[in-house]
């Protein structure tokens, strides 16, 4: 395809010039539609092999938005993107099926360009916490630092400025979110967390279905049964904001979830910074396990006190 190049993610064509008159595409809307799209289809692929799916499964949309915490939009943009790598099949009156198996060489591949994406994210914050990076870069010392093509770049650079610690600068270049230059902003997100986090479950009304209680308990104990190990650490990240996130919405005062969301987007550069602290990490899903028991029991006092508590423990790469 003229004017194209070939995703990492097999099959999947990156629009690079416009063929009628061979200028660069500015459509970033577009292109950054594209790069969450492959972002969400990498994560589905990951739930699919931890949780043993085979060629035929069906990939059902809503389990799947339950499980990554998106809406059915997203989702269903990462089955396109899925589809359009051979690696699902769309069926009528069927949906999306698994269609082919997640140890393939075709889902290696995928996998792997995942995880190489995710290495030169880790490493990015990790430069950057450690003053190895100045506060504004430009594109072409990103892809020589980090090894990384334009257009694995741009789906990283999308990805950052999505999750708000870098943006494009005016013309030029980006920065990263000045909030963000020092270790002990990472201290600070968790004392205003310990704040608004244990307060949103003693809000008068505070009620958390137990269909949610159920799913977030379930969700828990697949981690600690074996998924902890095969997880990636935007994964285990992710999973952790999740869970506060599904807390927080326990109250009908949407503040609280808004204000949780901005903190824990920005608060990602820490948690990439380090995974090392494992065992930390399995202590603090045990804590979300018995923080759900109390919930369930309707013992709201009990649970917001475990979460203060929880919080002044948190190990950076946890997600809370």
């Amino acid at each position: 395809m003229k004017g194209s190049v070939k995703s990492k993610f097999r099959g999947v064509l990156v629009p690079t010039l416009d063929n009628r008159k061979n200028r660069p595409v500015t459509n970033g809307g577009a292109r950054s539609t594209s790069s969450r799209a492959e972002l969400t289809a990498h994560r589905i692929l990951a739930v699919a092999r931890r949780e043993g799916m085979q060629p035929g499964d069906r990939l059902i949309e809503q389990r799947l938005a339950d499980e990554l915490d998106l809406s059915r939009g997203p989702i269903r943009l990462g089955l396109q993107a899925l589809a359009t790598a051979g690696l699902a099949t769309s069926e009528p009156n069927c949906g999306f099926v698994l269609a082919k198996d997640t140890r393939s060489v075709a889902a290696e591949s995928a996998l792997a360009t995942f995880r190489h994406g995710d290495e030169a994210y880790t490493a990015i914050a990790a430069d950057r916490l450690c003053n190895r990076l100045p506060a504004n870069v430009t594109e072409s010392e990103l892809m020589r630092r980090y090894g990384l093509s334009r257009p694995e770049l741009q789906r990283l650079l999308d990805r950052t400025a999505a999750e708000g610690w870098m943006e494009r600068m005016p013309g030029y270049g980006w920065r990263f979110a000045e909030m963000l230059s020092s270790p002990e902003a990472y201290e600070q997100s968790l004392a205003f967390r310990a704040v608004i986090e244990p307060a949103a479950i003693t809000q008068p009304g505070y009620c958390l279905s137990s269909e949610i209680i159920e799913r977030l308990r379930q969700r828990h104990l697949r981690i600690l049964g074996g998924e902890f190990e095969q997880m990636s650490l935007s994964e285990v990240f992710q999973s952790g904001c999740e869970f506060h996130e599904e807390i927080m919405r326990g109250t009908d005062n949407s503040f609280f979830l808004e204000a949780l969301k901005r903190v824990n987007s920005i608060r990602r550069l820490f948690a990439y910074g380090t995974f090392a602290d494992r065992p930390g990490i399995r202590r603090h899903i045990k804590d979300h396990l018995r923080m759900l028991d109390l919930l369930d029991a309707g013992r709201n006092a009990d649970a917001a006190k475990l979460m203060m508590r929880h919080l002044r423990h948190s190990p950076l790469t946890s997600g809370g």
